[in-house]
């Protein structure tokens, strides 16, 4: 973006993302045991073939998702720390280039 002569790089959404990550992991880890709960006190009441095949299924569904932790801690450590590096390498020299604007001459 260009402001006032001077060219710069903001990274302020890589920074929300890796904070709003932190947030998501926690929320998500507080659904499943929420559904952990639920699911524990319903098969708590409920015996037999349907309540077996019901957790079959409900194991299934959790061993799938996974860890959202694992996924965002993959994300921010290898795409958006890439991205950053290159802003910050960016900046560097978006920061050279306001303190040293090349001339008219020198694009001559």
């Amino acid at each position: 973006m260009m402001a006032d002569g001077f060219v710069s790089a903001d990274i302020e959404k890589m920074e929300k993302f890796e904070s709003e990550s932190k947030e998501a992991v926690k929320e998500f880890d507080e659904i499943k045991k929420k559904f952990n709960d639920i699911n524990a006190a319903l098969l708590d009441k409920w015996k037999g073939a349907g309540a077996d095949a019901y957790k079959m299924e409900t194991d299934h569904i959790l061993d799938n998702i996974g860890g959202i932790a694992d996924i965002l801690d993959s994300i921010n450590n290898s795409v958006v720390k890439d991205i950053k590096d290159n802003y910050n390498k960016l900046d560097e020299e978006l920061g050279e280039f306001n303190r040293n604007p090349p001339t008219e001459e020198a694009a001559e």
